[in-house]
C-alpha cells in the first residue's frame, strides 16, 4: 500500500501533542454542558426521572479524568495500550446509553434543550478526532515492552490544565453517584 510508512517519533509527539489539545477543547465543553444544561437548565442531580442519566455520567467522570490524566502526561507501552483502547471504548459505551436514555430523562423537564443536543454532536466530534489522533501517535506503543513512560506531550501549563480538569470531572462524577443513590432512596 503507498500510504504506509512509519510515523517518527517527532510526528508521534505533535499528534499526541493535538490530542491534548482536542481533550481540553472536549473539557471544557464537558464543563459547559455541566454548568449550563444539568445544573442551571435542568438541575438533573435532583431530577427522579434523570436517575439512568445520572448513572452514565457517574461512570463518565472516572473515565475522564483518567483520559485528562494521562494523555498529556505518559506513554501506555504494551499492554497498557490495550487498556487504554478499552477505555475509550468504554466511554464510547457510556456515550450510546446516556444518549439513549436522555430523552427520557428529560421528557419531565421539557426535553432535550437544542443547544445541548448541538453541543453533544460537537463534543461527538471532537472525541472522534481525539481517538484518531492518539491512535495514529500511540501506533508504535503496543510492540513496546509494558510499562506507563513519563512522556510529557504537551507543555507544563496545559498538563496542569488538563490535570485540574480531571480533578474536576472525577468530582462531577462523584456528585452524579451520590445523587444516584439519593435519587434511588427518595424513589423507595
Amino acid at each position: 500500500m503507498p500510504c504506509q510508512r512509519k510515523v517518527t517519533y517527532h510526528e508521534a509527539m505533535l499528534v499526541l501533542s493535538v490530542a491534548s489539545y482536542l481533550l481540553i477543547a472536549i473539557g471544557l465543553l464537558g464543563a459547559l454542558d455541566i454548568a449550563v444544561f444539568h445544573t442551571r437548565s435542568h438541575n438533573l442531580r435532583s431530577q427522579p426521572s434523570a436517575r439512568l442519566e445520572l448513572l452514565t455520567h457517574s461512570l463518565r467522570g472516572p473515565t475522564y479524568a483518567v483520559l485528562f490524566a494521562v494523555v498529556p502526561n505518559f506513554a501506555a507501552h504494551g499492554s497498557w495500550f490495550l487498556v487504554m483502547l478499552l477505555v475509550l471504548v468504554f466511554d464510547v459505551g457510556i456515550s450510546v446509553w446516556d444518549f439513549s436514555v436522555e430523552r427520557r430523562s428529560r421528557a419531565p423537564l421539557g426535553g432535550l434543550p437544542t443547544g445541548e443536543y448541538v453541543l453533544h454532536s460537537i463534543i461527538a466530534m471532537l472525541f472522534g478526532g481525539f481517538v484518531a489522533c492518539y491512535c495514529v501517535g500511540a501506533a508504535d506503543w503496543l510492540e513496546q515492552d509494558t510499562a506507563w513512560v513519563y512522556e510529557p506531550n504537551v507543555p507544563w501549563p496545559v498538563q496542569a490544565m488538563l490535570a485540574a480538569m480531571a480533578v474536576g470531572v472525577l468530582v462531577s462524577g462523584i456528585q452524579d453517584a451520590l445523587a444516584v443513590v439519593k435519587l434511588g432512596r427518595g424513589a423507595r
